[in-house]
């Protein structure tokens, strides 16, 4: 794995409300825009979830990790009374669960330990 970030996209079969965006080496300062333009344009496209896979993600700056939280908040409505999660994580190495655990994140964003689960838990 090398520090350059990497974003990959795609839509699971059946499902077109549901982006899946696979993340792979560094997310900071240099991926921040990137990731968060391209939920910017799903959303633009008309999906409605986004789960972020971070299999393949090395490391997570703090840069990253407001990455992370702008996206949440394009994809969260501001009534209380709509607030579902609408962006979901899975597949976390220790590592990097353990930086999303002690910044407090996981309250807002879930995580799964599979694509499958997390998709699945997206009509729930």
């Amino acid at each position: 794995m090398g520090l350059e970030f990497r974003l990959t996209h795609e839509q699971p079969e059946g499902d077109p409300k549901i982006s899946v965006f696979h993340l792979a080496g560094w997310l900071d300062a240099q991926g921040e825009g990137l990731l968060v333009e391209a939920v910017q344009k799903a959303a633009a496209e008309g999906a409605e979830y986004v789960l972020l896979d971070l299999r393949e993600l090395d490391t997570i700056t703090s840069a990253g990790l407001r990455a992370i939280q702008k996206s949440y908040k394009l994809l969260t409505p501001r009534d209380p009374e709509q607030k579902i999660r609408r962006l979901k994580l899975c597949n976390a190495s220790p590592r990097i669960y353990e930086v999303l655990s002690v910044t407090g994140l996981l309250m807002q964003v879930p995580v799964y330990e599979s694509q499958d689960i997390a998709v699945d838990s997206f009509g729930k």
